[in-house]
């Protein structure tokens, strides 16, 4: 039984991993969005494009979601990440509905950010809506859900190596 101990010790003294992290990464990631807040829940599309060195990336995103009361929200702009947290900066549209105009704003998103997709909270704070008649829409708060795909594009990929 000692000589085992003994093996399991030494084996656990000599072996380490040496973690890598990214260096000059190129990451393309697809993958659906679900969101829901008081105005109703939203389906849709996200892709983005990030740009990841060390425990930082920086990139840019997309989304298109089909919303419950018969409209899209569209919304494009930055996104940033540090570890695990992120933040999406942008523009929103959403098209007109039977009870809202069409309406333009800036698009706000922290998130916490995992390999294959994020958890978030997102505000879409509108600017402009043609005065047709119809109210625009007002500040929105959201829970959001994705679920991506990364495919890498550009560098070689972190490999955690184990030593014996």
């Amino acid at each position: 039984m000692r000589p085992l101990v003994l093996l399991f010790v030494l084996t656990a003294s000599v072996a380490r991993a040496d973690f890598s992290l990214p260096e000059k990464e190129t990451w393309l990631m697809v993958g659906p969005l679900y969101s829901s807040s008081a105005q109703g829940i939203g389906l849709g599309l996200e892709t983005s494009l990030n740009f990841t060195n060390d425990i930082h990336a920086l990139g840019m995103f997309g989304q298109a979601q089909w919303m419950e009361d018969s409209h899209t929200r569209l919304a494009a702009g930055i996104q940033g990440n540090f570890l695990l947290l992120g933040l999406e900066l942008g523009v929103m549209h959403e098209t007109e509905s039977p009870l809202f105009a069409a309406t333009t704003g800036l698009h706000v998103a922290p998130y916490f950010s995992f390999v294959y997709g994020s958890v978030g909270l997102r505000m879409g704070i509108p600017l402009y809506a043609p005065d047709n008649g119809l109210p625009k829409r007002g500040f929105e708060t959201a829970f959001v859900l994705s679920l991506k795909l990364p495919v890498l594009v550009g560098g070689r990929a972190a490999v955690p190596i184990a030593h014996l």
